[in-house]
Order: C-alpha cells, then structure tokens, then sequence
C-alpha cells in the first residue's frame, strides 16, 4: 500500500485543474473551447458560439402516464462523473457554470432531507449540502482529465482599507467558504480580465481585493493571454523550475543516503577494572604534615625519657 521513497518528479504531471472567473461575456468559455479536445458539462446553455461537445446539467422530466417523472440536474452531473471514470476520449473536461452545479446539489438535497430551505434544518443542513458538493467535485477533479472550472465574477462586496476607504473585492460567484476549499482543489486560480483596448488576458496574480493564484513555483509572469497555448507557456516555465528542484533535492538525497551506508560504526573500547589498589601520590602538603607529626612525636618521647625518675639503689654494707 505505501509508494516507494523516491521523489515524485513533479515536471511529469500533465493534468492541468484550472479554475477561472470572470464577468459576462468575457471569453471564459471560448477559452475552454481551446483546450485540447474538451467536454462541456454545460448549465446555462450558452454554448452557442463554440464548437466543443456539450452535456446540459439540467433536470430532466419524463411523462409516465400522469406521473411525472423528474431527474434532477444533480444526479445528472454525478452520472457524467461515473461515465468518465470509466474512461473516455476525452482528454478535457469543462464545469460551466460551478456556482450552478452548487444550486443543483442544494435541489437534489433539499429533495434528500425533505426540506424547503437549509433554516429548516440549520443544525446539519448546511454542512451536508457543502460535504455533497464537495464530496463529488473531488471526484471529478481527480481524475485523469484536464479540468477547466468555470464561474462569474461577484463585485457586490466592499473591503475597507485601514484608511476607511471601501474598494470593491473581485471574488468567484459561490459563497467565500467554498470559494477557499474549491481553489485548494486546483492548480492556479484566475480572473478573465478584458483590457481597454479590447484584449483578453487571464490574471493569477492574488491582491488585497482580487481572489486569485496557484501553486505552481518558479515563474516570473503574473497573467498570460486567453488561450491554452498560452497557459502551457506559463505551466512550461513552472515545470523548468521544478525540474531543477528535483533534480537538486534528488542529488541530496543520494548524497544523504551515500553517506548513512559508508558511515563507520563506532566502537566504544571496553573499560578494563583494575583491582589493584589504587597509588597515590602525596602532595607537599600532606609531606609537610607528616614530618611535623612525627618530630612533634620524637619531641614528646624525649621530654618523657628525662623526666623519667632515675632509682636508686642502696650499697650492701
């Protein structure tokens, strides 16, 4: 069950999971529409003017008799993902619109919990609808497919600075919450923007009042043009870079692993006992002391001898 140590070279992923927003009209979905052979799993049927296969996300209703029959468009998003994860010829997969898949997962589970709104339910209902949502957009985005996840752009919210001054925040059209958890999901966050001179250009760049990056590493532009080809400019150089960090942590790591098995083992030398009294030498001090001792010793012998009584005897008459 567990891969091996070896690192992962990340220049070799080639599924891309992109989530891009913009205004109305912007180009988001004709730049889908250059993706390498794409599918549209389409919610709001402006696909018109593209030429890419479509799928409608929507509810679906069958006459059986009197009884009406209905789909919903959350069980038809699902059955799409269960279709592509038995394989397809397609190597692109477009969500458009992803706030209207969110819609669709509220229906389908207001239908489940038998509820008319998330309130009538406030303790669980809204925690089950986002773990649905969640649950299958991971599905979706984890498999072996390029992703392209298409949303509007929200301005109906103001930040105000430290200064007091209000500006406006340019964020994806689906609640702040999911907005964080979808955009940890995919490589690169970005905003459709159309400049004054009528060109189109994705920006990736996050600031204090436009939602936005990614986590590729390594690259110097902040926004390319709306095209695939030149997105994969912007993924080529991330890859350069990683491919140079792997190739330096990978080197590491043989060094690391070179050294652990040439390391000597050290042996510790054994301690000898030795049960032979142990010799000490005697400092001057202790010299000094001990011929003080024994002259204090002869002193006191001599002062005894001579005051020792001499006995006498008496002559023999």
């Amino acid at each position: 069950m567990l891969p091996s140590t070896n690192r992962v070279d990340l220049s070799k992923v080639s599924k891309k999971k992109i989530w891009i927003y913009g205004a109305a009209y912007s180009g988001k979905t004709t730049f889908a529409d250059t993706a390498p052979t794409p599918l549209n799993l389409n919610t709001d049927g402006n696909v018109k003017y593209v030429t890419m296969p479509r799928l409608a996300i929507k509810d679906e209703v069958k006459l059986n008799g009197r009884i009406v029959e209905r789909t919903y468009a959350w069980d038809v998003f699902k059955s799409a993902i269960d279709d592509l994860e038995k394989g397809s010829d397609f190597e692109t997969i477009v969500v458009d619109l992803l706030e209207d898949t969110y819609q669709h997962c509220r229906l389908y589970m207001y239908k489940e919990l038998n509820i008319d709104h998330e309130s009538d339910n406030s303790f669980k209902a809204w925690d089950m609808i986002d773990t649905e949502f969640q649950k299958t957009l991971k599905r979706l985005l984890n498999l072996d497919y390029n992703i392209i996840l298409i949303s509007h752009e929200d301005t109906s919210k103001d930040l105000t600075k430290k200064s007091g001054d209000k500006i406006t925040s340019i964020r994806p059209n689906i609640k702040e919450k999911l907005a964080n958890k979808i955009a940890g999901m995919v490589d690169i966050t970005a905003r459709v923007v159309v400049e004054d001179d009528g060109s189109r250009s994705l920006k990736f760049k996050q600031d204090e009042t436009v939602f936005g990056g990614g986590r590729l590493k390594g690259i110097e532009a902040t926004k390319c043009g709306l095209t695939w080809d030149d997105l994969m400019v912007v993924y080529d150089q991330a890859n350069k870079a990683m491919s140079a960090k792997f190739a330096k942590t990978t080197a590491s790591d043989r060094v690391s692993k070179s050294e652990e098995v040439n390391k000597p083992e050290t042996v510790e030398p054994e301690k000898v006992v030795n049960d032979a009294p142990e010799l000490v030498t005697p400092t001057d001090e202790d010299i000094s002391i001990h011929t003080s001792s024994t002259n204090n010793a002869t002193t006191e012998n001599n002062v005894v001898e001579e005051a020792r009584p001499v006995r006498r005897t008496r002559k023999v008459r």
